[in-house]
This record gives structure tokens, sequence and C-alpha cells, in this order.
């Protein structure tokens, strides 16, 4: 048989229809996700000490944490605190109680065994199933939970809530001012002071202010403060004084250094008081970033191993500023825009497969102090005089 001896550039006589898709929707910011972290000695057998638990809700987290009904340890109250006042999704870790304090918050802060390398207290937060948007150890409160809790919360882009010393105003500042350190992130911790008390089946019990915090940043969106949530709660550990007008409170001077606290305000009963991080972030802020970044990083996964070709890099462009043009309808973020970068996107970077895009937003800040200015105007006055006189 003789060799075929085809048209080299022939393909079809035909048609051909080619679609071409866009880059799929980066859809919403994350909703709240908490995982709270403590000791619950009395837990179903079936639950395993260091390891992130979904919760589902009340019933299900006291049949979990509580198996004898007694209340032990540091999760079972905090959780049902958590569940009555707001619906969220919930993960808890247990870890062992130690034979004293020092050893059982060794356990909460936890790490990575060097035998096995299983992951244990603070760091199973970056096991879990989903990425938690709020953090808490709630009842712990030294300086190396706070630290614990901050390098997570920078590396898993998430919220650190902690307790202060529940003493006096003074140490809880001082207590504040010990974070901050740079790139350790310790600027993105939400400190709450003092503690409060609750009435739980005729008992009263001293709750870690933490949860309270926690509570009012998971009933809002990231992206907004916890300011004037209310507390539910009988009274503070310690009263805190606060007037909305004047600058030399208890709370004012607590806010002002870092601090976010619980008071009696005008509109009756308790709520959280304060807008800021231990280093003066607005709350709202750390969360938006936090959910922005997130969102990039999440959906940016099926894009690596594509060709860098034009039309690709616009439609990720594209479907960037379709995003942003979605948060700025929803009121998320007031502005938004995305290019590619005009100078960095150059021949040594773009050969070693390496692309920059600006992701440029705006975002809302909390109405933390609000300023009237009353004049006397004469001029109303006068016109007000002239159709008194004249009619």
């Amino acid at each position: 048989m003789s060799s075929l001896a085809p048209i080299q550039d022939f393909e079809l006589n035909g048609v051909e229809v080619r679609t071409i898709e866009p880059q799929p929707s980066m859809g919403p910011l994350a909703q709240q996700v908490v995982h709270l972290i403590g000791t619950a000695p009395d837990k179903r057998g079936t639950m395993v000490y260091n390891e992130p638990t979904r919760l589902w809700n009340y019933a299900d987290a006291m049949m979990a944490l509580d198996s004898t009904g007694n209340r032990q340890g540091s999760l079972p109250t905090v959780v049902r605190y958590l569940f009555e006042y707001v619906k969220c999704a919930l993960y808890v870790t247990v870890v062992e109680v130690g034979a004293n304090t020092a050893a059982t918050e060794a356990n909460v802060i936890g790490g990575v065994d060097s035998a096995t390398g299983a992951i244990r207290g603070l760091e199973t937060v970056k096991a879990c199933p989903e990425t938690p948007t709020i953090i808490a150890a709630p009842g712990f409160h030294s300086k190396a939970v706070g630290q614990k809790l901050a390098l997570i919360g920078r590396d898993v882009r998430c919220r650190p809530v902690l307790d202060g010393p529940n003493t006096n105003d003074m140490a809880a500042a001082e207590f504040a001012a010990g974070f901050g350190a740079e790139g350790t992130g310790e600027d993105k911790l939400c400190i709450i002071d003092p503690w409060f008390l609750k009435t739980y089946d005729g008992v009263q019990v001293l709750m870690p202010a933490s949860i309270a915090l926690v509570a009012a940043m998971a009933s809002v969106s990231g992206w907004e403060s916890p300011q004037n949530r209310s507390v539910v709660c009988d009274e503070t550990a310690r009263n805190i004084a606060y007037k909305i007008n004047d600058k030399t409170t208890q709370a004012n001077f607590l806010n002002k250094h870092g601090v976010v606290t619980i008071a009696h305000t005008r509109m009756g009963g308790y709520s959280i008081i304060g807008n800021r991080t231990n280093t003066g972030r607005f709350i709202s802020h750390v969360g938006l970033e936090d959910l922005m970044a997130r969102k990039l990083e999440e959906t940016s996964q099926p894009l690596l191993g594509k060709q860098l070709t034009e039309e690709f890099m616009q439609q990720v462009v594209d479907r960037l500023t379709n995003w942003g043009q979605d948060l700025v309808a929803q009121t998320v973020i007031p502005v938004f825009k995305a290019f590619l970068h005009p100078t960095k996107n150059n021949l040594e970077n773009y050969t070693a497969g390496r692309w920059f895009l600006c992701v440029n937003y705006g975002r809302y800040s909390p109405n933390e102090h609000m300023v009237y200015e009353m004049s006397v105007d004469n001029g109303l006055i006068a016109a007000w005089l002239d159709e008194v006189v004249n009619g």
C-alpha cells in the first residue's frame, strides 16, 4: 500500500465552533467561623483530644463537652454562652487538663509533637476543616497564650481574641502594651477586660471576657465593628465607668490603651465598648483585610500552571474587577480597582513565571467619634423677627 501524502496545511473543510469560558466567579467573602481551644474533662469518649471538632448547636455541644452535666473545664460554659447569643459555625479543640495551671496552659498553647509530628493545642487551628475567622482560648490570658494566638492569627488570617488580666485598669493597659511586635501578628490582637458574671442554672459564674467579644464579633460581618453589641450578663467583675461625652472615664482610658471593655451605657444593659485592636487598628479593618486576602489566596489555586497569555491575564483582571464591584455594591467597601502593575511586570519577572496584580480598595471606618458643632446664627434670628413683625 502506498504511503499517504496529506496536505500539511489542511485541517477541515467545514465549520468549527470554539467557546472561551471566562474565569469563574470568586464568590462572596467568608462567613464567620469561630474556633475555641480549651478543656472539657467530661467530654464524650468519642471526642478526640487535639482535633478540631464541629459543634452544631447548643444541645450537640453540651453532649459533646459535658457528658456528666457538671460543666467542668473551660469550654462548656463559654460554648453555651456563644450558642445562646449567636448562630455561627463553631469548632472546638479540647486539650487535656494538666497537673497544674501552667501545664494546662502549655497544652492550650500546644505545638508540634517532636516524636510523632502531631499538632496540639492552638496549632490545630491550622488544621480546621473550615478556616476560622475568629479564634480564642477563653479563660487563658498569659502573655504566652497571647503571643501564640497572634502568630496563629497572622498565619491563618483570622482575628485572635485574648482575655485581659481582670484585676484593674492599669494592669489591663500594661498587659496590652506588652504586645505589638512587628511581624508577629500582635497588631491584630483584640484584648478585652474585665471579665463578667452570668447566672446559669441558679449559680453565678465568672465568665472570661473574651467570649463576650467573640460572640459580639461573630454576630456581625467580618468587616464590621463589634462596638455597642450587647453583653448578656449580670454585671462585670469590676465596674467600668463610661460616659459618651467624657474623655476621662475608665472605658476611654482602656480604649486609648488598646483594650476593649464592657460597660453600662445609656442604651440600657452592658455593651462592648471599643473599636480597636491593642495597637490601634480598627477591628473591622483587620477583619476586612483578612477576608479579602484569604479570598484572593483561595481562588488562585486553579489558576496556577496556566499559560501567561495576554488573554489569560486580562481575564484574571476582569474577574478581580467584577468581584470588587460586587463588594462595592454590597457596601462592604466604597471603592475598588484591579490592574496589572505598570513597572513590575517586566521581562525579568515574566520569564520567571511571576506577574503582579494590583488590588486597590478603600474601606469604611467605624463611627467612633462624633463631633457636633453648635453655632448661634443671628441671621436666622433676624429672619424670624422679620416674620414676626411683618407677617
